[in-house]
């Protein structure tokens, strides 16, 4: 009975997150159900077509792409997608970032890595602070490279051609190069067949490009172990979009000052944080770690003087 209670009242949250996470990579990914339950899901398929998530658009299990995949390919063939990016934008002002915390597979996959029971340690500060910027600068690489190329198609159609060429795969999949979830469900399958048909790891080797991909993304991988949200945290073009903006979120965690008791006589909630947010060091009112937190709501499950609390409104 202790056992059950502790599991059911004093980790509630984080087991509705877990099922909800589930069920969200299930649907988002529902070629898995159909192959395993012999049905046809082809009905959901519209209500994923374009997803706030980090999701490659040649995932072999889902009919859906992310967000900004769609955005920044579409920009790349000359088409500024204005719907798209205000359906972004008011996503992100009434939800912040929970889809990153709930329903993102990548962020599931994140979690599910972080469960491998290995000593889980935190960045050093500076460290931890210059990674930061690693996801800024990849969204300042996009937006430098596929801006002015999606621009020439509408002012100059052969400079288009030619410098869409030069830029190969790029162009074809801007976010591609830098995301976990084409590693995953696109990168890596492929690959396996390869090596499987080829009946040794020649595959492998023989594309140099593709050999660095491989070392980089399984590194990360690895690392999202032994640092909780590893990819999300540092190198995810979604993450990097969402906390520019949630800052204006109507949707943000709050601190109770006439409860909270400080890092000195606490700090639990620092400790539990899997982004590493200096949750103490910032305002009362509202925090959400200039952008990096994920409304897993872990500090607000694990605040033993209940002092955290979850607002929505200016």
């Amino acid at each position: 009975m202790v056992f059950r209670n502790y599991k059911i009242r004093d980790h509630l949250t984080t087991l509705v997150r877990r099922i909800v996470q589930i069920i969200s990579f299930l649907l988002i990914n529902y070629i898995i159900l159909e192959l395993i339950f012999s049905i046809n899901l082809v009905g959901i398929e519209g209500f994923l077509k374009v997803l706030p998530v980090l999701n490659s658009p040649r995932n072999l299990l889902s009919e859906g792409t992310g967000i900004v995949e769609m955005i920044f390919y579409s920009m790349a063939t000359g088409v500024i997608p204005f719907f798209l990016i205000g359906v972004l934008l008011l996503i992100l002002l009434f939800t912040n970032r929970f889809f990153c915390g709930w329903i993102c597979p990548i962020g599931s996959i994140q979690d599910l890595c972080t469960a491998i029971p290995i000593k889980k340690k935190s960045m050093k500060a500076k460290t931890h602070k210059t990674l930061l910027n690693v996801k800024y600068v990849i969204i300042i690489i996009l937006i430098i490279l596929i801006v002015p190329l999606g621009v020439s198609k509408v002012t100059n159609y052969a400079f288009w051609v030619d410098f869409y060429a030069q830029l190969g795969l790029f162009a074809q999949k801007p976010v591609g190069f830098f995301s976990l979830s084409e590693y995953i469900f696109v990168f890596f399958p492929t690959m396996a067949m390869k090596i499987y048909q080829s009946g040794g790891l020649e595959p492998l080797f023989s594309d140099f490009v593709g050999f660095i991909i491989f070392i980089i993304y399984l590194i990360i991988i690895i690392l999202s172990a032994r640092y909780p949200r590893f990819y999300c945290r540092y190198i995810c073009p979604f993450a990097a979009i969402s906390s520019a903006v949630t800052d204006y979120s109507f949707l943000k965690l709050s601190r109770n000052p006439v409860k909270c008791v400080g890092r000195s006589d606490c700090g639990e909630c620092e400790r539990v944080c899997p982004k590493q947010i200096r949750i103490l060091d910032e305002p009362f009112e509202f925090f959400t770690g200039r952008g990096e937190c994920n409304l897993c709501l872990k500090c607000k499950e694990e605040c033993p003087y209940d002092a955290i609390n979850l607002k929505f409104g200016t």
